[in-house]
């Protein structure tokens, strides 16, 4: 698909916004799940609270991942529009990188773990 260099930079601002919206999520999440573990102290609860460290880790991972991968994308565009600036709204660049299939996936991902990790506290508190 092609796409202006203009409507992926715009893209870019968007996942960066999306993204630190999850980081700040994250924290709450993390937060309430501390509050978990020092309330119930069952086995069972306390593999669960593991699941969801882990999760939470993997998902922090990711972020950072996702992070530094649109930065380093947003500077090859810059590049580019720096190089033919009278074309930035031509649609002529090849938007066949895998980004925003990662993104996609990694929202979901997100939005299914914190749906997981609220049926959780639903029953543990």
């Amino acid at each position: 698909m092609k796409a202006s260099i203009n409507s992926l930079h715009h893209q870019e601002n968007d996942w960066l916004r999306e993204l630190e919206f999850y980081k700040q999520e994250l924290i709450v999440l993390t937060d309430r799940l501390e509050e978990v573990a020092a309330k119930n102290t069952s086995n069972e609860t306390m593999a669960q609270v593991e699941h969801f460290q882990n999760r939470f880790i993997l998902l922090k991972e990711q972020h950072d991942i996702l992070r530094h991968d649109n930065a380093a994308r947003s500077a090859r565009l810059n590049e580019m529009a720096k190089a033919i600036p009278t074309h930035i709204e031509e649609k002529f660049v090849a938007d066949n990188d895998d980004m925003h299939k990662r993104m996609v996936d990694f929202f979901s991902s997100f939005r299914d773990t914190r749906f997981e990790f609220y049926k959780f506290l639903s029953k543990v508190l």
